[in-house]
Order: structure tokens, then sequence, then C-alpha cells
């Protein structure tokens, strides 16, 4: 098998040859390697792959993303146990939450030392 079809003299002008492109679909449909790794791998151009999966009718595999706040619950099993995925997501969102809180309270604290206004109402005013 020749990577590159000897229709020009320079392998910059010349195209690859109709094995080496089905080669590399096939090592994608069959394998674990993404897109982008096998372009590296092979040393080939950006949206190469996808342009050969798309003439020779291939489907490609959609990459799928979970959420930052699933994914460090579910490598995150520390907790009671026995609890379930939705009680510690949720246990984490209300940390965040806390957080969030404190964060802003401090903010409304420094404004208004450096600023010198009141920012926060106080009891008892009409």
């Amino acid at each position: 098998m020749e990577r590159y079809s000897k229709i020009c003299k320079s392998k910059w002008q010349s195209q690859y040859s109709t094995e080496f492109k089905m080669k590399i679909c096939n090592e994608y449909m069959n394998g674990n390697d993404g897109i982008r790794s096998l372009e590296k791998k092979h040393r080939l151009g950006n949206s190469r792959l996808t342009t050969w999966l798309k003439q020779y009718g291939m489907v490609i595999r959609k990459s799928i993303y979970l959420p930052l706040d699933i994914m460090s619950a579910k490598k995150k099993q520390v907790g009671i146990p026995g609890e379930d995925l939705s009680l510690k997501l949720l246990r984490k969102q209300l940390e965040d939450a806390l957080l969030e809180k404190e964060l802003y309270k401090r903010m409304v604290e420094v404004a208004e030392r450096e600023l010198n206004i009141d920012i926060r109402k106080k009891s008892g005013t009409k």
C-alpha cells in the first residue's frame, strides 16, 4: 500500500492513494482514537480525515461531554455509603452556593470600606 499516488513528482503536490484513505478511515471506524489524534499520528492536515469519512459515506462519531459537576461527583465517591449520585450532586451545589454567598458578602464589605458608601440596607429604615 502506498501513501501517495504517483500523479505528481513531489509528495506535497500529489494526492493520497485510495488504499491509504480507506485504511485510515477503517482505523477510525474500528478503533477508539479520535479524528485529531489519527491526523497527528499519520501527519495529515486538519479536517482531512473528516473529508475522507464524508467522501466514503462513513458516520463520524460524536464526542460525549459531561458537565464538570457530574464528572467530579462520579470521580469522588466520598460520602455516606449507599448515597445516590443526585444527593451527592445536590450537596456539591449547596457547597458552591454557600461559597458564592460568602464571596458576595465579602465583596460588599470591601466596596463599603473602600468607597465609603452604604450598600446594605440598614434595619429599621423606611
